[in-house]
């Protein structure tokens, strides 16, 4: 093999591709040996930056190669695409310079059940990387709602974490919590979207190879960035902050030599005692496109119209019924109520 490193390959991703380790080498060789025999310089990018020994492992630190490597495999048939997505070529989706690196994203699809992406820095499992169990890993689980068309509605949902071990260890304990009833937020929607075929469910590896210091410093960083757009299923803040959080809660009794042990457990207590710490208003806002809740929650609000209020009003109008006769009706003073929902600017969708 010129490129790739299957022991890398393995410790990134072990058994997470269905058609196992190997057809994922042969299909990643294939790609990066007709990529350079087509003249592209991206694989021998990658390999002079790994090789280089410049690397700065304790960032991270990728080539700044802005490229994303595509490959969805249907469950059912068993048949895989791969797609190069290039941003060099395409401006409009390149990413931030700081952010750009070539992302291998496994696509896993299932007719009628929830889809789950992989996304893994592929660079990290080429030849010269280094050992990426190394130091501490940073890492994001994602929500990805659709609409009809299949496209993307409304903000996706983040939970953004660090872990000493492998990123797959960890990914492995948050789904036996989902599964066994986890109060965290992060869990709670996680397990309600499972199996919902709307829905995108997303895992990524984003860093490796960071010292502690770092990896807590990108983790209050990216929880905070989530936290600000409202769109963060992490319950408290990130890293130091999320300390200090803690400790001022009383959940933590000191704030030096924490383990990540120790801070899961004490977020697991908080997660008990705070079920709906943390529930960003996109939830709601996500709940809110749904016709049906949105008639719920104003039919169940003091001072308004229900459903068959709205209905009635606009029945009484078409049978002739004036503004004044059917707010008399409804036994109120402002016409100006009943004219609004005749004129579609309240309760357009009821």
């Amino acid at each position: 093999m010129n490129y790739i490193n299957e022991k890398y390959v393995h410790n990134l991703l072990a058994n997470h591709y269905s058609l196992g380790v190997k057809h994922l080498i042969t299909l990643l060789e294939r790609l990066l040996s007709d990529l350079e025999v087509e003249g592209d310089p991206m694989p021998r990018q990658l390999l002079q930056h790994n090789l280089s020994g410049h690397r700065k492992r304790e960032l991270s630190e990728f080539a700044k190669i802005d490229v994303d490597v595509v490959i969805e495999l249907d469950n059912a048939s068993k048949k895989v695409s791969v797609n190069l997505r290039d941003y060099r070529k395409h401006k409009e989706f390149e990413r931030t310079f700081e952010e750009r690196r070539v992302v291998m994203h496994i696509v896993n699809k299932h007719s009628e059940k929830t889809t789950w992406v992989i996304h893994l820095p592929l660079q990290a499992m080429m030849k010269g990387f280094g050992d990426p169990t190394e130091g501490y890993q940073c890492y994001s689980h994602a929500i990805t709602m659709l609409d009809e068309d299949g496209k993307v509605r409304g903000k996706e949902m983040f939970y953004c974490g660090i872990t000493s071990r492998s990123w797959l260890t960890r990914m492995a304990e948050h789904f036996r919590e989902i599964n066994s009833g986890s109060n965290k937020l992060f869990h709670k929607q996680w397990r309600e979207f499972q199996g919902n075929a709307s829905v995108i469910l997303n895992s990524e590896l984003i860093a490796l190879n960071h010292s502690y210091d770092a990896a807590m410093a990108w983790e209050e960083w990216i929880v905070d960035r989530y936290m600000n757009e409202n769109c963060s299923l992490n319950m408290i803040p990130g890293g130091f902050k999320g300390l200090k959080y803690l400790h001022k809660l009383v959940y933590l009794s000191r704030l030096d030599s924490v383990s990540l042990k120790d801070r899961e457990a004490a977020i697991s207590r908080y997660a008990q005692e705070h079920p709906r710490a943390g529930v960003p208003n996109l939830l709601i806002g996500q709940m809110w496109l749904n016709d049906e809740y949105y008639a719920k929650v104003i039919g169940s609000r003091g001072n308004t119209f229900s459903a068959d209020d709205v209905a009635l009003i606009r029945s009484l109008a078409q049978s002739g019924k004036s503004t004044h006769e059917i707010a008399h009706q409804f036994g109120i003073e402002n016409t100006q109520r009943i004219k609004n929902v005749l004129l579609g600017k309240t309760y357009y969708r009821m």
